[in-house]
């Protein structure tokens, strides 16, 4: 071989890796897919991401409209200190809110209505069917419409609508808004009308839940840091706020950060799940190589060398398997580009991210080596003398101290590496530890199960003998699987079951207890005849209503918001405005969980009711302070009492509710909900409350629904496309144990056959073995999603469970099918083989 020390010498290594891989890459097909799925999944993620990100801080001047943008909600900004800033930027002013737009035939609908000047947009440009210039589109009462309005009215280009209390005319289709606001959620489609078209239809009122925006476009750009600053500082105690290009899409940049975390943690799990494959891979490749080992090792070689040999192999073939991944991975944005197109109003910024790229690149690697060091050290126990027998299983022994630590050294990377993608410790270590704990129980049942069928009788039928005996032997594979296979089908019954609940949920409030509609925008002096209305169609119909401001929370016990850190799953309490009421008694229904109501003639100091969740999640107690900014006015109010709310309900309901007298003759609109004894009767209510009030915009309870049950559906799917990868990774690790089983399923055939089986029999019992085993799969499934839903929708959201066994049954009984067929695939090539060339020892 050499003079030198072969043990040491990589290079031979190295030349006897090279060869010996020649041919055998397809060997390594369940290994390659399960390190190139996982690497593709992260550094897909990390890609998309960073592209989105890219692209709103290349856009966000095009996104927020402007270099700055002050927006204040009921009532617009003091004018004086607007056309101060005129001097510096220029300036472009926008009013949006929610309106009816009525066909003359008398068909309505519920549209986001956007009121523009006419400098707008200061950046960017408006895009319309005809390519008219938009403000020949804006003239004369010119209304531009989205396409899918003109479908759900039946107009056309050309046609009259009404809107509030003046006629408009359909003059063109919006096909790009530039600075658009990126949402999963609209009430309805957009319209764009001129600001003089606003003051024609009489729907400015005070009050109404109107936004007004001003943005600016600096004059002198170096000066837009030290004018930001001295607006952020002068405007902090106004119910005025500042947005700049930093914060251009806050809610979507937080949604995606957020969803990159979790996805993240998915991907890992799928890579995980997927070491497991690569674990059976290495194990199938190292048995299959044993008479060449023990050759080696008869002619000298030393467990070291050999250790090297295959551990050169296997890196090379990772660095095959990582390459392919991030190959995949770099061409995400790029695939993504169209799914986010419905969504985002910004392209992707394509381009090679190497930031998560590597990252995905060292996980795969990291990975690789904690599942295949120890198979790999396994050949220090495969002898010289094995070539004088005939072994189809690697021989065991204990695992090497230098081994050992090294995989510890790996995993202790892996973690390292976690807390870098997600740039959060506690929610890395808890991952890396609930993913091991969700293993050893997943392991603990497949144990538990395995010990109870080797307590079964045997069955007189002798396929099914075999199948039995096939799943209890030494080595079975009923654990890796129900490890492996049983984690994503697990999460994949838990979603669709929590899914199924929640949608079931909303439709059953929606027919037996939600109103029928939602009436926005009634002006104080009008609250009396809209009752009026209703009660002269139908008498019958029940009505709840309510004041309604809104208000931005600015300090909690005197503490400025900006120095506290909300609490996880209530930070929605303190970003942005938040609806409130005031009320002397209690609102119907109202349970009161702590403290008491104020009296009924109560005009002292101001009283405020919040839910019993705020109390609870910000650890505030009763004679606590809330200080909210209502309409640039500081108002702070003692926490008096705690109110459960049931939010589900679709009722009125408010986070605060304030005693009476303070805000009574504040610029306030109302807002009230309807509901008929019959549909036809609510038809009739909703009719005729557009006709007396056009200023008075109503939302279908049921498209409020049917909106919910999209957003949670698009959300499932999301959810459950990750729950696809965790499968996918299991079913690699199921390719897995079927090609490390391949010489044992050779060998069984070969016996059976010579003692007289036929085909059909070997066939029949592999089919029991992989339908029973598939069969385990999904009971642990069904058990651990059924409960990880139950905790869910029960214990986490407060909701009722039902248990829809029909949703159970298909979702873990297609994984259980899935097991049988992709078991019998892999099993087929041994039943194929002949007796005789094996008898006469010819491999």
């Amino acid at each position: 071989m050499s003079r030198r020390n072969p043990s040491g010498n990589l290079s031979l290594a190295w030349r006897y890796a090279r060869v010996e891989m020649r041919g055998s890459v397809s060997r390594f097909r369940v290994f390659l897919a399960a390190l190139m799925l996982g690497v593709a999944a992260i550094g897909a993620v990390g890609s998309v991401a960073d592209a989105m990100k890219s692209g709103i801080s290349s856009n966000a001047r095009t996104l927020l409209g402007g270099d700055f943008e002050l927006s204040s909600l009921h009532t617009p900004a003091d004018e004086a200190m607007l056309s101060s800033l005129e001097s510096i930027a220029k300036r472009s002013d926008a009013i949006q809110m929610r309106a009816m737009l009525a066909h003359l035939d008398g068909t309505r609908k519920l549209v986001e209505m956007k009121a523009v000047d006419a400098h707008w947009p200061l950046t960017g440009t408006a895009e319309l069917q005809s390519g008219q210039p938009l403000a020949e589109a804006l003239a004369n009462n010119g209304v531009i419409v989205d396409s899918s309005l003109l479908r759900s009215l039946g107009l056309a280009i050309g046609d009259t609508a009404q809107l509030g209390n003046t006629n408009v005319r359909i003059s063109d289709v919006l096909v790009k808004e530039p600075d658009s606001a990126i949402s999963f959620v609209s009430f309805g489609p957009r319209i764009l009308i001129s600001a003089e078209t606003l003051e024609n239809t009489a729907l400015k009122n005070p009050g109404s839940f109107i936004t007004y925006r001003s943005r600016f476009v600096m004059h002198n750009p170096s000066q837009l840091d030290a004018v930001t600053a001295r607006l952020t500082e002068q405007l902090a105690d106004t119910h005025i706020r500042i947005r700049t290009m930093v914060s251009a899409a806050p809610g979507f940049e937080r949604f995606i950060s957020r969803a990159e975390l979790f996805l993240t943690l998915v991907g890992l799990t799928a890579l995980l799940i997927g070491g497991l494959g690569i674990s059976g891979g290495v194990r199938a490749w190292i048995a299959s190589r044993m008479h060449v080992i023990a050759t080696l090792k008869s002619l000298g070689a030393s467990s070291a060398l050999i250790f090297r040999i295959y551990m050169l192999q296997i890196i090379a073939l990772s660095a095959l398997g990582i390459g392919c991944g991030l190959l995949l991975a770099s061409l995400a944005p790029i695939a993504s580009a169209s799914i986010f197109s419905r969504y985002v109003n910004v392209p992707l910024e394509m381009g090679i991210y190497p930031v998560p790229l590597i990252l995905a690149g060292c996980f795969g690697l990291l990975t690789t080596l904690v599942f295949a060091l120890w198979p790999l050290a396994r050949t220090r126990y495969i002898k010289a003398a094995f070539l004088f027998r005939t072994l189809i299983t690697l021989p065991a022994g204990k695992i090497p101290l230098p081994i050992f630590i090294s995989i510890l050294i790996c995993a202790a990377g892996l973690l390292v590496l976690a807390i870098i993608a997600t740039n959060n410790l506690f929610l890395s270590v808890s991952f890396m530890v609930g993913t091991l704990v969700s293993l050893a129980f997943l392991g603990m049942l497949g144990e538990i199960l395995l010990r109870a069928m080797r307590r079964l009788p045997a069955p007189s039928y002798v396929p099914a003998r075999l199948a039995l005996s096939s799943l209890t032997r030494l080595n079975s594979p009923l654990r890796s699987i129900i490890i492996a296979f049983g984690l994503g089908l697990s999460v994949l019954v838990a979603v669709t079951l929590s899914q199924t609940n929640l949608a079931n949920q909303l439709n059953t409030q929606a027919q037996s207890q939600a109103p029928d509609w939602f009436f926005i925008d009634i002006q104080p002096d009008q609250i009396e005849p809209f009752t009026a209305a209703i009660k002269d169609v139908d008498p019958s119909t029940i009505i709840e209503k309510t004041p309604m401001l809104r208000g931005r929370v600015t300090a909690i016990n005197g503490i400025s918001t900006s120095e506290i850190t909300p609490p996880e799953g209530s930070e929605w309490i303190m970003r942005g405005d938040r609806a409130l009421t005031w009320a002397a008694t209690p609102p119907p229904e109202t349970q009161l969980v702590r403290g008491r109501w104020w009296d009924a003639d109560y005009r002292g100091a101001p009283l405020m009711s919040v839910t019993e969740e705020m109390l609870t999640d910000f650890g505030l107690a009763l004679g606590d302070t809330v200080t909210l900014n209502i309409l640039g006015r500081e108002i702070t109010a003692q926490i008096a009492n705690t109110r459960k709310v049931e939010w589900e309900s679709f009722r009125i309901n408010f986070v605060f509710v304030a005693s009476p007298g303070l805000l009574d003759n504040a610029p306030h609109s109302w807002i009230a909900t309807t509901r008929s004894s019959q549909p036809a009767q609510a038809e009739k209510v909703e009719a005729a409350i557009a006709t007396t009030f056009s200023n008075v915009s109503a939302v279908s309870v049921q498209q409020a629904v049917k909106t919910a049950t999209d957003v949670l559906a698009l959300l499932g799917g999301a959810i459950q496309l990750t729950a696809f990868v965790t499968l996918i990774a299991g079913l690699a690790v199921l390719s897995g144990t079927v090609a490390s089983t391949e010489a044992q399923r050779l060998s069984d055939a070969i016996i059976l056959k010579v003692l007289g089986a036929k085909r059909r029999d070997i066939l029949i019992a592999w089919m029991l073995e992989y339908s029973l085993l598939g069969a385990l799969t999904a009971l642990v499934a069904s058990v651990i999603g059924s409960a990880a839903s139950f905790a869910l929708i029960s214990l986490l959201i407060g909701a009722e469970f039902e248990l829809d066994l029909t949703v159970v049954v298909f979702t873990s009984g297609c994984g259980a099918i899935g097991t049988m067929i992709l078991g019998l695939l892999g099993a087929a090539r041994s039943l194929a083989q002949k007796p005789a060339p094996y008898l006469r020892e010819t491999i």
